[in-house]
This record gives structure tokens, sequence and C-alpha cells, in this order.
């Protein structure tokens, strides 16, 4: 009996062996950075014609297929109104979206990639032409801030009135993250003249944090501040709570 047992044992320990060989290796997640390549099609675009915005996603030079999200967010140059589409995978790493502007002049456009724990984000710039192809003039840049930094919210997909919510905001100037700012969120609703206040953290270089409870549902306006040596400056956003 007891050899019986033994000759049990050494089946199931060479079962749990080969079970667990390479195949959990290659189940294995990689902790290496997303890396996100941004093109533009065709280069220079005309107005009234289809623009392609493409990201290529990767890991460790390998294409990335499962990206949590993929969108781009473009706007016209001292214009506050920002549009944002979502993006398809169309092959391997590949991502795209489809937009056609109507009035020339210049341009920016923000690409966000969610993806295995890591979200990349770059300004990137771009004219687009009248259809004559004769270059626009550029618009004024009224719309940038005075310091120069960019003020990106990241509100949650869904806000709910009476609950907390994580509200975050990326500081950029030059394409860089703008790290070691103190952050503060003010928000209210309408004309009323009573102001929440929410202190943000910052728990990456350029990201900042903070968590807002909004009373009742409706049109909330959301100013983030912030505040760093000489600079002192801040940015005004609409959201919409249920």
């Amino acid at each position: 009996m007891k050899r019986f047992f033994t000759l049990c044992l050494s089946a199931l320990a060479i079962l749990a062996a080969a079970c667990s060989g390479p195949n959990d290796q290659g189940m294995e997640v990689s902790g290496a950075p997303v890396d996100a390549a941004f093109s533009l099609e065709p280069a220079e675009p005309v107005a009234g014609q289809p623009i392609t915005f493409s990201v290529k996603v990767t890991q460790e030079g390998q294409p990335v297929d499962d990206a949590k999200e993929v969108s781009f967010e473009w706007w016209k140059d001292g214009q506050e109104q920002h549009q944002t589409i979502p993006a398809k995978l169309v092959s391997a790493g590949v991502y795209t979206a489809q937009q056609t502007i109507s009035e020339p002049g210049s341009y920016f456009v923000y690409y966000h990639v969610t993806a295995r724990d890591f979200h990349n984000m770059r300004k990137m710039s771009f004219t687009v032409k009248a259809a004559d192809n004769a270059a626009s003039a550029s618009a004024p840049s009224a719309g940038h801030a005075a310091s120069g930094i960019d003020f990106h919210l990241l509100p949650p997909d869904e806000l709910k009135a009476q609950s907390e919510a994580v509200m975050l905001v990326h500081l950029m100037k030059e394409q860089q993250p703008f790290a070691g700012g103190t952050v503060r969120f003010e928000f209210w609703t309408g004309d009323e003249a009573k102001h929440s206040f929410a202190d943000a953290t910052e728990p990456s270089p350029g990201q900042y944090a903070g968590r807002l409870s909004f009373p009742a549902p409706g049109e909330y306006t959301v100013k983030v501040h912030l505040e760093k040596g000489d600079v002192h400056d801040h940015q005004n956003f609409t959201v919409t709570v249920q």
C-alpha cells in the first residue's frame, strides 16, 4: 500500500511540474513601459478632407493589441473647446481614428493611450491648409495660459452626486510633465456663491489627483489652481454629474 501511494505522489509531482513549465512563463506580464508613436495622414491635411490620426503602441518592441483605451483629443489654436474621438485597432499595435476638419488653421492633438497599467499622452501640432492648398495664417494663441502650461482634465467616465470621485489633471509644459506643483480643485454649479475645494496629490510627475464629492446632479465648473514658485495659473473645465 505504501508503494502504491508513493507511486501516486510521484505521478502527481511530475504532472504538476509539466503543467507549470513553459506555459506559465509565457503568461508573465512585462513591467516594461508602453511606447506610442504618432503619425498623421496626410502629412499636410486640407480643410474639408478626411484626416487619419494614428498611433502605434508597443511594449519592448512588440505590438500591443489589448490597450484599454486609445483616443485623440484635438482643438484649434486659440479655442478652448476640445473634441475627443476614440480610436480602433486596425493592425498589429496600430490604432486609428478619422476626422474631417472644415476650417484651415493651426491645430493641436493629444493622443491618449491607456494600456497595461501605463498611460501615455503627448501633444502634437499640425496645420490644416485651405482647400486651394494655400497655407492659411495661424490663428492667435489666446487660448494658451500665460504660463505656457497645458492643463488636461481626466474626469471619471461617470460622475454621480453624493459619491466621492477621483479627478485627475495632467499638467505639461513644452511637452514635458510639469511636476512639483501645488494643485487645488475648486468646483461649483451655476451661479451659486458657495464653492467647494479639494487639495490634490501628485501620484506621478505632472499628474495630480483630487477627491471630489458633488452634492447634486447637474453641470459643474471645475477650476484647477496651480502654484509653483512664481507660477500662479488656473484653468476652468465643465463636467456633468448624474
